[in-house]
């Protein structure tokens, strides 16, 4: 029982070195690229969704029900997204700022693996449903419009897809990077709150 006592004193009495100011400039400079490219994220999509709302009225999309399925999955698929990113935004700007740095980059871990639910079952349900609701427009596009021009949107769709979906693996990998560096980043680093 005293080596458990002596091991417990030397545990206690241990030198706990404190985060170099470095680390956290690094998570805080992380954390903000994410950000901005989040809100870029936004706009493009948002964008996205007012064009394919205009080309919904342009083309008479109601008159047309397959027209008019194809184009709502997209736009709900666009919408849902950015209502998803506005809402997780939203709940990391609201996380409380008065606690002490463990307790805030706890905070944050817990939003980032919330994140991970996002980016591993909703993005990858979202992106096949947007693909989906394209390809039911693709029918369409090939009665009304030329050989040429269907052929052109056609092949370069899968394109535009696979890079999307690369940009969007980057992105995910990128915040699981910063969810690693704050798990592991001040684990055996006591944080000076002075």
């Amino acid at each position: 029982m005293s080596n458990y006592n002596e091991i417990k004193q030397h545990w206690a009495a241990r030198e706990i070195p404190v985060a170099p100011e470095d680390a956290i400039t690094s998570i805080i400079e992380q954390s903000k690229t994410i950000r901005k490219k989040q809100v870029i994220g936004q706009i493009v999509l948002g964008i996205t969704s007012i064009i394919l709302i205009v080309f919904f009225f342009y083309v008479s999309a109601y008159k047309n029900q397959t027209v008019f399925l194809g184009l709502g999955i997209m736009i709900g698929s666009l919408l849902l997204r950015i209502g998803i990113e506005f809402f997780a935004m939203v709940k990391k700007s609201n996380l409380p700022s008065n606690f002490d740095m463990k307790q805030f980059n706890q905070e944050l871990i817990s939003f980032y693996k919330r994140r991970r639910y996002i980016h591993f079952i909703i993005t990858p349900a979202l992106f096949v449903s947007y693909i989906l609701g394209f390809r039911m427009l693709l029918p369409t596009f090939e009665q009304e419009l030329s050989y040429g021009f269907y052929t052109y949107i056609h092949i370069s769709s899968w394109f535009i897809f696979a890079g999307l979906a690369v940009l969007i693996g980057v992105q995910i990998r990128k915040e699981l990077a910063l969810l690693m560096d704050l798990r592991h980043g001040f684990e055996d680093y006591q944080v000076d709150n002075d």
